[in-house]
């Protein structure tokens, strides 16, 4: 689900004390030709169990790091060259790692594109350390973590683009096949290619065959677009607590 702000927040388990002992770290990895900027985010990371620092790269797309280190989220400057384009890559592979875009200037506008790119979160240079490891665990679940203004132009340009459109919900029923809308289904949840694979007991390659005719079919350009949309109909947003998440 898209989340709108960090409501249900780390309430006990911010602090590095809190963390289960059971419970399997994320596997974070580091972005940025910036060593002071890897320094920082490397301390504040260490001093929280759930979340492993699996690896540091200078630059994109550090293959390599992803190889290696297998990471559930990778933490990007937003300044780093490549960023976005980085983010369309693994969109349209559809797996891990996720990416979180940190230290980002507070442009709505840029914003709304690194989200259509496939940016899961959008972190700017005001954010704070509670803030951080929000998004990390959020990002980690399939949610999207970004400020209520940028969430809300995500979903109005969605809207404006339906106007007229078949409902979701027919268009599911009518223009997808069975399996199709398991797929859409799973993907509107967050799950990765090899994540919904597992699920239904299909090869990658089928599932990667089936997205490509659903984007087809529904006229959307990626994965985002259609857990934005699946969600608008299906899931409402909930209701806003004031707090809004760098």
């Amino acid at each position: 689900m898209v989340r709108r702000d960090g409501a249900r927040s780390l309430a006990r388990s911010a602090g590095p004390s809190s963390a289960s002992p059971t419970a399997a770290a994320i596997r974070v990895a580091l972005v940025s030709d910036s060593a002071l900027f890897r320094s920082g985010l490397r301390s504040i990371l260490d001093t929280y169990p759930a979340v492993t620092l699996v690896g540091e790269a200078s630059a994109l797309p550090a293959r390599e790091l992803m190889r290696a280190g297998t990471p559930h989220v990778m933490l990007v400057d937003a300044k780093v060259v490549g960023a976005l384009t980085a983010c369309a890559g693994l969109r349209q592979n559809g797996t891990r790692p996720w990416v979180i875009l940190a230290g980002a200037e507070p442009d709505d506008a840029w914003a709304v594109q690194a989200l259509k790119c496939g940016a899961r979160g959008i972190l700017t240079k005001s954010a704070t350390v509670e803030a951080l490891i929000k998004a990390i665990r959020l990002v980690h679940q399939g949610q999207v973590w970004a400020s209520h203004r940028v969430l809300t132009l995500v979903v109005e340009e969605l809207t404006a683009r339906s106007v007229g459109a078949v409902p979701v919900e027919s268009a599911l029923r009518n223009r997808l096949s069975r399996r199709e809308q398991d797929i859409a289904q799973l993907i509107a949840g967050g799950l990765s290619n090899q994540e919904v694979a597992r699920r239904l007991d299909i090869s990658e390659a089928t599932v990667k065959a089936h997205l490509t005719h659903i984007f087809q079919k529904l006229m959307l350009r990626g994965r985002g677009q259609l857990a934005a949309l699946y969600h608008r109909d299906f899931s409402p947003l909930p209701a806003t607590n004031g707090s809004r998440p760098g």
